[in-house]
C-alpha cells in the first residue's frame, strides 16, 4: 500500500514539469491540481493508525458516550480533563452519535484542512504542483492530517482568518480566529498578526537572532514568573502549561533551532520578497515574513513553543517552493542560496532519523508502511508503543528547567 506515496510523488513532478512553468490561467493545470489535492484528502482519509497522536484521538473517541445528557457539562470535562476545546469536542459527538466511525472524523478532518492550505498555496505561487511536493516530502501533510489534528482544523481557520485580513475584512479576520481558538487554544497567537508590521531588510535577521538569544538566555526568569498562575491550577491545560514550561535547551539546540527556523528560513523569505514582482503579493509576502519571524523568535527561545510555527508553515513552505524553483534561474547570491536549500534539506531529514531506542524505530516508522482501513493490521499498534516512548523522553539537567 506504500505504493500510494510513489504515485503521488511521481503524478506530483510530471505535473510540476509540465505545468509549475504556466505563470497564467490554465484549466488543465488548475484541475490536475485540485485532482491531486483530493488524492491526498484520501491518502490521510483511509488510513489507518497512520502517525503518533492518532492513536490518542482513536481511543478519545472510542470512550464518547453514544448518548449525552448534558452536552455542556460534557464539553466542559473534556476541556478540563483532556485539554479539547469545544468545537472538536462537538465534532467528535456529532459523528460518534450519526456515524459511530472514527474514519468519518478523519475524512471531515482531511477534506476540510487540505483544500484549505491548497487554497492558500494556489493563491501566493504558481508552482503550486512543487508546493504540493514539498508539502508532502517535508512531512508537513502528515503532521497535520495524522498528528495535531485538532491543531489542523485551527491552522485552517487562522489561515482563511488571515487571508481575509489582508483583503480589508478584519471582522472576519476576528471571527475566523475565535473559530480556530475554539478548536485548539494555540490558535491565539494568530491574534498577534496585525501588529507584525516591519520591513524585511537584512538587518532584521540579525535583530531576530539577538532578540531570541536574550531572551533564551532569560527564558527560565520569565518562565518562572509566567508559570505562578499555573501551578496549583488542574487540568489538562495547565498541565500542558507546566510541561511546556519545563523545557529547556542548551546552547547547541538553541543554535540549532535559531538556524533551522530563523536564519535558513530568512533568506528564503527575504529572496522571495525581493524576487516578486508584483507589488501587492510582495507586501503581502512580507507581512508573512513578519509574522513568521515572531513565531520563530519565540520558537527557539522556549523550547517548548515550537508548535507555535505551525500558524505559519504553509507560508514558509510556500516561500520555499518559489526558492528551490528559481534556484538555478539567477545567479544572485547563488553560493548562499545554495547553503540554505541544502542546510534546509539536512535539517528537515533529520527529524524523520530520530531514533527511539526501546522500540528500536524510527520517526518515519509513524508513517510508513502505508496502512489502510481496508485492511486493519492490528501491527500498527507498535506506533502507539512508539508514541508512548515519544512523550516520555529522559529527563536531564540539560532538558528540564527547575521551575520554583
Amino acid at each position: 500500500m506504500t505504493a500510494v506515496y510513489l504515485i503521488f510523488i511521481l503524478l506530483a513532478c510530471y505535473y510540476s514539469w509540465k505545468y509549475d512553468g504556466i505563470e497564467g490561467v490554465d484549466q488543465h493545470k488548475s484541475h490536475r491540481y485540485w485532482l491531486l489535492c483530493i488524492m491526498l484528502i484520501c491518502i490521510s482519509g483511509f488510513s489507518y493508525g497512520l502517525g503518533s497522536d492518532k492513536f490518542v484521538y482513536m481511543e478519545a473517541f472510542e470512550d464518547l458516550p453514544n448518548n449525552i445528557d448534558s452536552l455542556p457539562e460534557y464539553i466542559y470535562l473534556r476541556l478540563l480533563l483532556l485539554g479539547h476545546m469545544p468545537l472538536w469536542t462537538l465534532l467528535n459527538v456529532f459523528v460518534k452519535k450519526y456515524f459511530d466511525s472514527f474514519y468519518v472524523l478523519q475524512f471531515i478532518q482531511s477534506g476540510i484542512i487540505n483544500p484549505l492550505y491548497c487554497y492558500i498555496a494556489y493563491k501566493y505561487t504558481h508552482r503550486q504542483f512543487l508546493f504540493l511536493i514539498v508539502y508532502f516530502l517535508s512531512g508537513t501533510f502528515f503532521y497535520f492530517n495524522m498528528d495535531v489534528m485538532r491543531e489542523g482544523f485551527a491552522i485552517a481557520c487562522c489561515l482563511i482568518a488571515i487571508e481575509r485580513y489582508m483583503n480589508g475584512n478584519k471582522s472576519h479576520f476576528y471571527l475566523l480566529t475565535v473559530l480556530g481558538i475554539l478548536f485548539h487554544i494555540s490558535a491565539a497567537i494568530v491574534l498577534i498578526f496585525p501588529i507584525c508590521r516591519f520591513r524585511i531588510k537584512r538587518r532584521v535577521l540579525f535583530f531576530s537572532f539577538g532578540t531570541s538569544l536574550a531572551i533564551w538566555i532569560l527564558s527560565d526568569l520569565l518562565l518562572s514568573h509566567a508559570t505562578t498562575i499555573a501551578i496549583g491550577g488542574i487540568g489538562a491545560l495547565v498541565k500542558k502549561i507546566l510541561l511546556y514550561s519545563s523545557q529547556a535547551t542548551t546552547l547547541f539546540g538553541f543554535l540549532r533551532s535559531a538556524i533551522t527556523f530563523i536564519i535558513f528560513p530568512f533568506f528564503v523569505m527575504y529572496y522571495n520578497i525581493k524576487w516578486e514582482t508584483n507589488i501587492k503579493q510582495q507586501e503581502r509576502k512580507e507581512k508573512f515574513t513578519a509574522f513568521y519571524l515572531v513565531l520563530s523568535v519565540c520558537a527557539c527561545s522556549f523550547a517548548g513553543f515550537t508548535r507555535l510555527r505551525n500558524y505559519a508553515e504553509i507560508y514558509i513552505l510556500i516561500f520555499f517552493t518559489d526558492f528551490v524553483y528559481l534556484w538555478l534561474k539567477t545567479k544572485e547570491r547563488f553560493f548562499v542560496r545554495t547553503v540554505c536549500l541544502i542546510g534546509l534539506l539536512f535539517l528537515t531529514s533529520l527529524k524523520f532519523l530520530v531514533y527511539y531506542p526501546i522500540t528500536k524505530a524510527h520517526f518515519y516508522d509513524f508513517f510508513i508502511p502505508y496502512t489502510c482501513i481496508l485492511n486493519e493490521d492490528k501491527n500498527v499498534f507498535i506506533r502507539k508503543a512508539i508514541h508512548d516512548e515519544q512523550l516520555s523522553p529522559t529527563a536531564t539537567d540539560e532538558n528540564v528547567r527547575d521551575l520554583e
